[in-house]
């Protein structure tokens, strides 16, 4: 989030900058907006970490990859 609202680049994000400077672009001119994302709320966490079966269950409800019995 910091990386696209504040307009400095470091030498850090600079190769972030030139691959992804058009959303900079998007976000200042109001086509899209940023929203913090608790970790518990991380719906790719079901493709990238081992979790337990009740936080599965959770995140497929979530993105509807399941009936909600």
């Amino acid at each position: 989030m910091a990386l696209v609202q504040n307009p400095l680049s470091s030498a850090r994000s600079k190769h972030i900058d030139v691959r992804y400077h058009f959303i900079r672009g998007l976000f200042r001119s109001g086509e899209i907006s940023i929203k913090f994302v608790s970790t518990s709320e991380q719906h790719a966490d079901m493709l990238t970490k081992a979790l337990s079966k009740s936080s599965l269950q959770y995140h497929w409800r979530k993105l509807m990859i399941c009936r909600s019995s």
